[in-house]
């Protein structure tokens, strides 16, 4: 397995370079830590995990330095496991997935899989009703330990099946690699043409072929060309454009092609957060889920906003929250002692004006959240 980050890192992390999987965790590890130490912000890199030839695994957005998870390999862990699954082949694909990311994963940096599809199969009990009847099987920790040891086993199988092929694939494999790496390094030295040109022409291009074409013709504003040359969708490439060129390029783009996230981008950036929490259908990761946990919390649906942090394990979002709830809790306190010294015999206008003026201090702080 091998990882094409499509975001470099201060000249630490190559964009359009495939590293093997193994170098790249430790890497995101030792990086992770550093940044941590020095208290910087986290960092969004978007990547793509593939087969070696081109055959897309996951993609996915990782943020460096944050909480949620010490590097790229536990990212992936941790996001697979909180998926909720729809089907015995999701669940099983999942698996699999999780066995080959935790075998090619440094032994010292691997987690507990199975302890943590047990935690989250009795965290999903809580929403029972809202499960498929396989997540509810897999709701109890014997099943599934039993199908993710049965899961291992197949994924041995594979492996050991596999290795001929792979081995004489390998040769092939590193010379194209190579080829590709010298027009992507032009391409990322300011000559974008050549590679836009061998890849359009290419018929069997693979998804990390598609991913690298994607990003150069975005990097050139030609987002038309993006999805005919891609057959990618709008959706697809209004992310992509967000992810790589902010919320002025994706309001262009937004004012030809309606978009889910443009709508939701768009109206969290104008603050209409009744709006944000209306969209359907927009693809998440993880700060589009933070910034919906904060348009909730916004609108005043503090449960949704709460379960939401939960989720995703954000110490920002919860912060926010709990700020929010205080502020909210003392406004409440004031208009209470308003409503009381109003019905009083004889109220204290002056005391009446000092409470609605914090009144009013306290709400532009919670406004300001």
């Amino acid at each position: 397995m091998q990882v094409l980050f499509t975001t470099p890192l201060e000249e630490e992390i190559p964009a359009f370079q495939s590293l093997f999987l193994t170098d790249a965790v430790q890497l995101t590890n030792d990086i992770d830590q550093r940044l941590k130490k020095q208290n910087k912000s986290p960092v969004a890199l978007d990547f793509m995990v593939h087969d070696g030839e081109g055959q897309k695994l996951y993609t996915g957005t990782y943020h460096i330095g944050s909480s949620y998870a010490a590097n790229l390999y536990e990212h992936m862990c941790y996001r697979l496991i909180d998926r909720r699954m729809r089907s015995d082949d999701d669940s099983q694909q999942r698996d699999r997935l999780l066995h080959q990311l935790t075998r090619e994963a440094p032994s010292a940096l691997r987690i507990d899989v199975i302890d943590h599809l047990r935690q989250q199969a009795e965290a999903n009990q809580t929403w029972w009703s809202r499960l498929s009847p396989k997540a509810q099987i897999l709701g109890g920790a014997a099943a599934g330990v039993t199908l993710l040891v049965l899961v291992f086993a197949i994924g041995m199988v594979a492996v050991v099946s596999d290795q001929s092929n792979a081995l004489a694939a390998m040769h092939k494999s590193f010379e194209e690699e190579q080829q590709m790496n010298e027009i992507y390094t032009e391409a990322m030295a300011g000559d974008p043409d050549t590679a836009i040109d061998v890849l359009q022409d290419k018929s069997d291009r693979s998804d990390q072929e598609t991913v690298v074409l994607t990003h150069l013709l975005i990097g050139q504003g030609a987002y038309e060309d993006a999805m005919q040359m891609t057959d990618q969708s709008a959706e697809s490439i209004a992310n992509a454009i967000f992810e790589q060129q902010g919320i002025e390029a994706l309001t262009e783009f937004q004012e030809n092609h309606e978009t889910a996230v443009g709508h939701f981008e768009l109206s969290f950036e104008d603050e209409r957060f009744d709006d944000v929490a209306a969209v359907d259908d927009v693809p998440m990761n993880a700060e589009r889920q933070e910034k919906l946990g904060y348009a909730y919390m916004k609108s005043g649906n503090v449960d949704e906003a709460k379960q939401m942090a939960s989720e995703i394990s954000s110490e920002s979002l919860n912060d926010h929250i709990q700020t929010y709830e205080s502020l909210t809790a003392d406004i409440d306190d004031r208009q209470t002692q308003i409503d009381e010294e109003a019905d009083a015999d004889d109220p204290d206008d002056d005391q009446i004006e000092e409470w609605e003026e914090e009144i009013a201090d306290l709400e532009t702080q919670r406004d300001d959240l």
